[in-house]
């Protein structure tokens, strides 16, 4: 089984997919191994191994990504906050405008009703 990530327009992947498709994996690999439950024999507990380390791996990689989900949010913030106290005119600016389409688009939703 492979894991393909859905990609962001500049061919990147998106954080956010690989963690739900990781999760669905631990939770599949997880249940295979409910299923052999306590059955004996070479190849079942050759299975048995693989499963777990491709568990162990896939653990590794979701906390991986999660980290680097909570850094580039971490990174937006503290950019975001360092432009807003270095041009606190233009962030005013910015949200009045913002504001003002928000209206607009609420007011011409409104009349049609």
């Amino acid at each position: 089984m492979t894991i393909q990530a859905k990609t962001i327009d500049n061919g990147a992947r998106n954080p956010e997919s690989t963690v739900v498709e990781l999760n669905r994996v631990i939770a599949q690999a997880e249940e295979l191994l409910k299923t052999l439950g306590e059955e004996g024999g070479a190849a079942v507990e050759a299975v048995r191994q693989r499963v777990l380390r491709t568990v162990n791996q896939a653990r590794v990689r979701l906390t991986d990504t999660g980290q680097r989900v909570r850094g580039a949010a971490n990174e937006a913030a503290r950019v975001t906050d360092t432009y807003v106290h270095d041009n606190p005119w233009k962030a005013i600016g910015y949200g009045a405008a913002v504001g003002a389409v928000v209206a607009l688009f609420a007011s011409v939703l409104l009349r049609r009703e």
